[in-house]
């Protein structure tokens, strides 16, 4: 049955609509909730949700809406300069400028973004049957037939009486109560309303942020009075029917629009894997909209309509067998199936639900919406779901999406359950980073820009799932991931971060050459073996207080020697000598060989001879020093980096024990540098700072270098300091204490097996998952697994736009010649 369907919207307030037949539906956004890397468990809680919301209404109609709203590139990397502060904000905000344009010339001016609205129709069920509202129903019908006059007469305005208003207010209330124990909701406005109206009736160009809707409201007495004019503006659009499309025209904008709707479920939709607006996200490089519209049946009545369809089957059975020939196969399956949902409705004593599915298709000509309706049908047929485009039904299916609409047809309603309604992933959708701040590239999966603000956890933002402000970037070697910490720090620091780099490698050596505009705030100490720098990384010259100074050199020297602090011959000796020296004048490691030497013991000479055996080594002068050096390390500017030439660092499987001497004092030399930066870390606590760890794993493999990351992370969250450890393999930052304060995570590819379980693991995901194990196996160059501060996981891929940055943070070597 057809009917023709005028604009149905009578009256709008806050998040309440009111169509001509007198419904009043509340509206809701849904917030999307990240669906990607979920496991099964969280999978089905999602389900399970969804599945009680929809199943407590017992009554009245549903409206769920999925629209491909429009975000400002502009507006965000807007936003993004108003958090800039600090020396070099000028050059930050006109580095974005420049990544502004650049986004803006290859993306456009917005970028689509996937919303969620679902309304309830308030249906009025304990209103208690007395004089007075008797009364007042009698006096709102003879209020309706007025204004029925007025118009018929005038034609300008709507009059909603108050009473009304404030019924369905407290109505909905109730509603918003209940939905929010569940998922994440905001009521809608009259903005939501206006860009709802006008993005289906063709308009475009308009972020979702950016939209006012003007709606007047004239608040008198007993009533309120709005124009119908503003009710139907958003509306206002010059559209030619077509059998199969509607060609829309407005001021502005031209557009093809093709409705389908559901003819047939033709297999089981298995969840997971049925979530069809979470995949159709993903899958198409258009926006399509989607409706369904759900009339909820009762128990009662759903039992009474499938109790009749059994009678008329075992009628046709019935029929067959009296005229001696075979009942069909369609007839029994259909007689099983109805059997089975007899069965089910009389057990659970739940609903039946009327479902109309609408698919809107947009395009700017014909032959690209024939394109696109072809792949969209597709997409529903690998589902098991038949689509129909029915001829001249266009304009009926077209007010399906309109607030409060009705449905239009009956031909194409679905019987469904609970479970298949909330099986289809409505609000699920892919989410990483924030809104604003340092734009690091797009999300593979849905191309979406992604920004961090690294500064942000340690606000105790609202909805994170961390407040530990540190990071790791994981990964073999080649796949990007010092060029990606280094294009973080970049960004960090030109937004008024202070950094400090360990760069075991020197592979940093040329930024100030390579980045000239922020030169002067480079700061790059480059220790080499040349005899000006002799005693730079004793702990006696580098620590800035005297107890810190002592502790570190205890470690040094403890590592160094390998004397435990369980050893209770060896330990109190050389505790003893280091005391000394801290006590004394002249503090340097050299005098605590002299100490030891003073001390005379057999225990003591021995601990000496094998301090001093550490000496002769070309770059060892860096460690030790007679207590007269004056030369300290400064960290004024910016971004500072510390490089330590000839450094020999053990490969990654190399057991301590096995540790050769230069290996050895290579580690130390990081261990002092490290505990360096816990003095750089309790610098002025206003300025976000960065520490990069780079080749962590050299100083995390020993007890020394655990115990120092854990003073780093922890000094870091109370300091406004984050700590990044980038290394080749989680297991390096699996330690409880260290992984619980890692807030931002970044996974570069691998491709051994238990390197990629110990990754997933570290990031909270089903590590025997197939698919997760193959997706971080196949991770291209630049791409990686990205978890959040919300504890949202996808796959990114870092974009390095401009060439002379790539060329600064490139750690390849070069390619000669002869190479391709």
């Amino acid at each position: 049955m057809r009917l023709s369907v005028p604009y149905p919207i009578k009256y709008i307030e806050n998040n309440l609509v009111w169509n001509t037949e007198g419904e009043c539906f509340a509206y809701y956004e849904l917030i999307p909730f990240n669906y990607s890397f979920l496991s099964l468990e969280q999978k089905d809680a999602v389900h399970d949700a969804f599945r009680q919301l929809i199943a407590q209404n017992r009554d009245g109609k549903i409206h769920a809406l999925q629209i491909s709203t429009e975000s400002s590139i502009r507006a965000a990397q807007e936003r993004s300069k108003k958090s800039v502060t600090g020396r070099l904000k000028e050059i930050a905000c006109a580095e974005i400028d420049e990544q502004t344009e650049n986004l803006i010339a290859s993306l456009g001016d917005t970028q689509v973004d996937y919303r969620f609205f679902i309304g309830f129709k308030l249906v009025v069920t304990d209103k208690e049957l007395s004089v007075k509202e008797v009364g007042n129903a009698a006096k709102n019908l003879l209020h309706d037939a007025v204004n029925a006059i007025g118009h018929s007469f005038m034609g300008d305005f709507v009059s909603m009486p108050n009473d009304e208003i404030r019924r369905y207010s407290r109505m909905e209330k109730l509603m918003e109560n209940k939905l929010s124990r569940r998922f994440k909701v905001r009521r809608l406005d009259k903005n939501d309303f206006g860009y709802l109206l006008e993005h289906i009736y063709g308009r475009t160009g308009t972020a979702y942020e950016d939209f006012e809707f003007t709606l007047p409201l004239k608040k008198r007495k007993s009533d309120t009075l709005v124009k119908r004019y503003d009710l139907i503006k958003p509306a206002r659009c010059l559209i030619e029917e077509k059998q199969r499309y509607l060609h829309m025209k407005s001021e502005d904008s031209e557009s093809y629009v093709a409705y389908f709707t559901i003819s047939d479920v033709v297999g089981e939709l298995d969840f997971p894997s049925s979530e069809i607006f979470y995949y159709q996200e993903q899958q198409f490089d258009f926006a399509i909209d989607t409706s369904m519209n759900v009339e909820i049946i009762t128990n009662k009545a759903a039992l009474h309509t499938v109790r009749n369809k059994k009678k008329e089957l075992k009628d046709l059975d019935n029929h067959a067998w009296e005229n001696n020939s075979e009942t069909t196969n369609q007839v029994a399956e259909a007689l099983d199936s109805v059997d089975e949902l007899e069965s089910v409705l009389d057990q659970s004593k739940e609903s039946m639900y009327k479902l109309s599915y609408v698919v809107r298709v947009t395009a700017p000509d014909v032959e690209e919406l024939k394109r696109r309706c072809n792949q969209v049908r597709d997409f529903y047929d690998d589902a098991s779901i038949k689509l129909v485009r029915p001829i001249g039904d266009m304009m009926g299916l077209h007010n399906e999406f309109i607030p409060a609409s009705k449905r239009y047809m009956n031909d194409y309603v679905q019987y469904v359950t609970s479970d298949f309604l909330a099986g289809l992933g409505f609000g699920a959708t892919q989410m990483l980073g924030e809104r604003d701040g340092i734009y690091l590239g797009y999300n593979v999966d849905t191309d979406q820009n992604v920004y961090v603000q690294p500064a942000r956890a340690a606000q105790g933002v609202k909805g994170s799932v961390t407040n530990a402000l540190s990071g790791a970037f994981l990964g073999s070697l080649g796949g990007g991931k010092s060029l990606s910490f280094n294009l973080l720090t970049y960004y960090a620091v030109l937004n008024g971060a202070q950094a400090l780099i360990l760069d075991p490698k020197s592979e940093r050596g040329l930024w100030k050459e390579k980045l000239p505009e922020i030169a002067d705030e480079i700061n790059i100490v480059n220790l080499t073996s040349d005899e000006e720098n002799k005693g730079m990384l004793d702990p006696y010259i580098i620590m800035r207080k005297t107890k810190d100074a002592e502790s570190l050199a205890l470690d040094v020297l403890t590592f160094l020697t390998g004397i435990s602090s369980r050893d209770g011959k060896l330990f109190p000796v050389l505790r003893r000598a280091v005391r000394a020296v801290t006590n004394s004048e002249m503090r340097g490691l050299l005098r605590v060989i002299d100490a030891l030497r003073e001390d005379g013991s057999e225990n003591a000479l021995a601990i000496a001879e094998h301090i001093e055996s550490f000496t002769d080594y070309d770059f060892a002068h860096l460690l030790f020093s007679n207590g007269k050096v004056q030369q300290t390390i400064s960290l004024e500017k910016q971004l500072n980096i510390i490089q330590v030439a000839d450094l020999v660092l053990p490969d990654k499987d190399t057991a301590p024990a096995d540790y050769t001497t230069i290996e050895m004092l290579s580690i130390s030399m990081l261990i002092v540098i490290s505990t360096f930066a816990l003095d750089f870390i309790h610098s002025d606590r206003s300025i976000f700072k960065m520490v990069g760890l780079d080749e962590a794993w050299a100083f995390l493999n020993v007890a020394q270098g655990k115990t120092l990351a854990n003073k780093l992370v922890r000094a870091g969250r109370s300091m406004n300091a984050a700590v990044y450890f980038v290394t080749q393999n989680a297991g390096d930052v699996a330690d409880e204490n260290i992984k619980n304060n890692i807030g931002m995570k970044f996974a570069f590819r691998s491709t051994d097996m238990n390197e990629i379980k110990k990754t997933l693991e570290f990031f909270g995901l089903d590590s025997e998952d197939e698919n997760n194990q193959k997706r971080l196996r196949n991770l291209e160059n630049g791409q990686c697994l990205f978890q959040d501060l919300y504890g949202r996981v996808g796959v990114i891929k870092f974009h390095v736009m401009f060439d002379y940055l790539f060329h600064a943070f490139d750690t390849r070597p070069p390619v000669t010649g002869n190479e391709v």
